[in-house]
């Protein structure tokens, strides 16, 4: 009777979990190559809207200097914006240039774009970062761009001889938050006062990282763990992650706030579910040695399209302004966009993402995602593809996250 009743269950939540590839089985959308001189093929999380709503996307240009360039939508045209080693009058290379804006563009009430630096392509075995090298990289730049008066200012280095990953920002309290690679250190800058404070390591190297309705950010920890930043008592947490549901916890990559910030959405490189962190379970009653409470996350659903027997690579995902959390899901070369819906608890494909006018371009690895204000949804490919090679691109999706009324 167990037996009957335990696949019963996970027929049920297949079913409820299914992802109506049937309907759409492909998904267009328009590609607006990055210029080649910024670059040389990659980018990675530094993709948002600003409030001119012109798109700002930092690139990676490996050994040399990053740039954060500036897309018009209204016009289809490009504009550079910083250029990181003319800026800072650096001239490393390799590893010690500051070749990417890796970290989050960020975007203040003001209209003020934050982006920051981070070092070369890494070498795992001699990391010159950790101090084996006087002649090592610097470390991370913090910028400010001004749309209104054209004013681009170098805030400086935030940590000597690190890159700076993930981003967000408190726009009630005029913090940013960042951490800091290859010592995972979290960081925080002050607008107003323009001081940085150091919170030490966290453990972990979450791509995203999330900030809910009271001002916590979260981000991935150790294995299992969740860290968590609480500005009332400007301390970090570490939080055992409590599973509900079928399959084995993964760490997540990409996740999101939800709507209300009650809730972060998250999906795993090569992750079979989609993951919610509900924030009102999060307990300090069952402190360990090296933890400091408990958080509950619920694989609500899969990940995948249907018939798709295996997990893929989700590397970028975004709110909607529908309040649904958006992803791209690449499967044996294929990718699809998929929408999870937090009232109904359901996935959808909506289908496997092609290019506009260019049937034989498959665009592969999307690295970051940003939403409008109608709820188009631009995605920053890679250049990468199975086939013919897709440049370097953002890609748009016109309003497919409208906003529910």
């Amino acid at each position: 009777m167990k037996k009957i009743i335990s696949v019963f269950i996970i027929v049920a939540f297949t079913t409820t979990c299914v992802a109506l590839a049937e309907k759409q089985k492909y998904i267009e959308g328009e590609m607006f190559p990055v210029p080649q001189s910024t670059h040389n093929g990659s980018g990675y999380t530094a993709i948002e809207v600003g409030l001119d709503g012109n798109i700002y996307v930092g690139t990676a240009f490996y050994g040399s200097s990053a740039h954060l360039v500036r897309f018009n939508p209204r016009t289809s045209k490009w504009e550079d914006i910083i250029d990181a080693h003319k800026i800072t009058r650096e001239t490393g290379t390799g590893l010690d240039s500051q070749s990417k804006f890796h970290a989050k563009i960020l975007v203040d009430d003001d209209g003020i774009i934050w982006a920051a630096t981070k070092q070369g392509n890494e070498n795992f075995i001699d990391r010159p970062e950790f101090g084996e090298s006087s002649t090592g990289y610097p470390g991370g730049h913090l910028f400010s761009f001004n749309p209104r008066t054209n004013t681009v200012i170098d805030h400086g280095i935030l940590r000597k001889q690190e890159g700076i990953m993930g981003g967000a920002i408190d726009r009630k309290r005029k913090k940013l938050y960042y951490w800091s690679d290859p010592k995972q250190h979290f960081l925080i800058y002050d607008i107003q006062s323009r001081q940085l404070k150091d919170l030490g390591t966290t453990g972990g190297s979450p791509r995203y990282m999330a900030i809910d309705a009271c001002g916590r950010v979260f981000g991935t920890g150790r294995s299992g763990i969740i860290w968590m930043y609480d500005p009332e008592t400007d301390m970090l947490y570490d939080l055992l992650v409590k599973l509900e549901g079928p399959g084995q916890y993964k760490d997540p990559y990409a996740m999101v706030s939800s709507k209300d910030g009650k809730k972060i959405f998250a999906c795993a490189i090569g992750g079979e579910y989609v993951m919610e962190f509900d924030l009102s379970t999060i307990s300090f009653s069952e402190k360990s040695p090296d933890t400091d409470g408990s958080i509950v996350c619920r694989h609500v659903c899969l990940s995948y399209p249907e018939g798709v027997s295996k997990p893929g690579d989700q590397h970028a995902g975004v709110l909607g302004k529908d309040g649904c959390f958006y992803f791209p899901n690449v499967i044996d070369k294929s990718p699809y966009l998929m929408k999870y819906d937090p009232e109904k608890k359901k996935t959808e494909c909506l289908g496997e993402i092609k290019i506009k006018g260019n049937p034989d371009l498959k665009p592969l690895y999307a690295q970051g995602m940003c939403t409008t204000k109608d709820g188009t949804i631009y995605m920053m490919f890679i250049s990468a593809g199975s086939g013919k090679q897709m440049p370097f691109s953002i890609v748009r999706f016109n309003k497919i996250s409208v906003e529910k009324k």
